[in-house]
């Protein structure tokens, strides 16, 4: 037994240097292997947080145009509706004014923001990805906080024209019918003529332009989000 251990104790002290060599051989490859993966990984991260960037980058271009068209339209219709409700510049306006009036005081506007990029990200955990966590808050508050606004605005519009509106012209003003293909439906300019002095319908026509107005407000915030946003997700792409 002596022996045996006297033999063993010889050899690591003869083998010790080749030893301790192959040891940090082995930990240097284990090392290198690691931080190899970590690069590819880190690179990978990078890669997927620039598409993401560019991905917002080309939604928020979409948003943007959307909502400056549709800013843009909501303050025609102010106009259209205001013109009427004017004692001076009402003897003015012809049947086409008119029926351009009704064709927007009965309809209402809509944002439908372009979302794929940022549904995407919720999904795969793309978040993680992005390193500039002011960047990733302020894109998710543009998602999450100013693009619901627009959605309540519209909701708000929308059900004040399906459900006040319309039915009070249907019920006392004279009936009508589509022309087709033509934008302005049939009677419009009549339906007005007939309803001009009625109180209700003339608040009905203010309240239209309030809810507008405070649709419009909200788009402008919107906007002004949705550039801001975009701003600094340009400058985040390399």
């Amino acid at each position: 037994m002596r022996t045996s251990f006297s033999t063993l104790g010889n050899t690591l002290r003869s083998e010790w240097p080749r030893l301790v060599c192959e040891f940090f051989i082995v930990l240097l490859g284990i090392t290198g292997s690691l931080a190899l993966q970590d690069w590819r990984q880190n690179r990978s991260h990078a890669a997927e947080a620039q598409r993401l960037l560019r991905g917002f980058a080309d939604e928020m271009k979409l948003n943007r145009a959307e909502l400056e068209r549709r800013i843009l339209a909501i303050e025609q219709s102010l106009e259209h509706i205001r013109a009427p409700l004017d004692s001076e510049s009402r003897p003015e306006l012809d049947e086409g004014d008119l029926d351009a009036m009704m064709d927007v005081a009965l309809g209402y506007n809509s944002f439908s923001p372009v979302t794929a990029t940022y549904i995407e990200m919720r999904q795969s955990g793309g978040s993680a990805h992005l390193e500039d966590k002011e960047l990733l808050a302020r894109v998710i508050a543009t998602y999450e906080r100013a693009f619901p606004r627009a959605a309540e605005w519209d909701g708000i519009n929308r059900n004040f024209v399906l459900e006040r509106m319309f039915p009070y012209v249907d019920e006392h003003g004279p009936c009508f019918e589509s022309q087709g293909e033509n934008a302005f439906a049939e009677g419009y300019h009549a339906a007005f003529l007939a309803l001009e002095h009625d109180p209700h319908f003339r608040n009905l026509l203010r309240s239209n332009l309030i809810f507008k107005t405070g649709q419009l407000a909200a788009y402008r915030i919107v906007l002004k989000a949705v550039a801001q946003t975009a701003d600094d997700v340009e400058a985040a792409i390399k």
